[in-house]
């Protein structure tokens, strides 16, 4: 949560966030100031987004080759559903994310899931005017959001795995 700073000091506008690593899969907490410990329970976590006034974003719901919480119980919990993801290798996990959104009446974005420069501003959620400071002002501007996605080209995973064995190789 570090780079947020960094952001900030650059002049960049953003909404805050962290991925987290829970119990199910992975959950994103927007508008979150206190990291969430890994592993935490997935309940647990949404409860801890919402204490901070946050919101849960859960990302690449039904994508089996990457953690996403495809649990319905649990993703129903989700304040936001990514119903499009750049790297979901597989176009039915995107749109099986779109229709469990659309049934369960929760909002919907795109993410990039950007590792590299290069990937950035290829998908995003294009949103109306609203305070990017109030978080109840963007669940209102979801529903009215253009989604602009591109798939990302098939070797950035390959490339992302090469880079998390590097890391782990150049820190011993």
């Amino acid at each position: 949560m570090h780079s947020h700073e960094e952001f900030r000091a650059l002049g960049f506008t953003f909404i805050q966030g962290e991925e987290v690593s829970t119990d199910s899969g992975d959950l994103i907490g927007l508008y979150i100031n206190e990291p969430i410990p890994k592993k935490t329970p997935f309940l647990e976590a949404l409860d801890l987004i919402h204490e901070q006034g946050g919101l849960a974003y859960l990302p690449h719901m039904f994508d089996v080759t990457r953690s996403g919480v495809s649990h319905s119980e649990l993703a129903s919990k989700a304040d936001i559903i990514e119903i499009f993801n750049a790297r979901s290798v597989m176009k039915n996990f995107n749109e099986k994310a779109f229709e469990f959104a659309k049934k369960n009446g929760i909002p919907g974005a795109a993410g990039s899931d950007s590792h590299f420069l290069f990937e950035f501003g290829t998908t995003y959620t294009l949103l109306p005017s609203f305070d990017l400071e109030n978080p109840k002002e963007l669940l209102k501007a979801l529903p009215k959001a253009e989604i602009f996605g591109k798939p990302a080209p098939i070797f950035v995973k390959g490339t992302t795995a090469a880079v998390k064995i590097w890391k782990k190789i150049t820190r011993k």
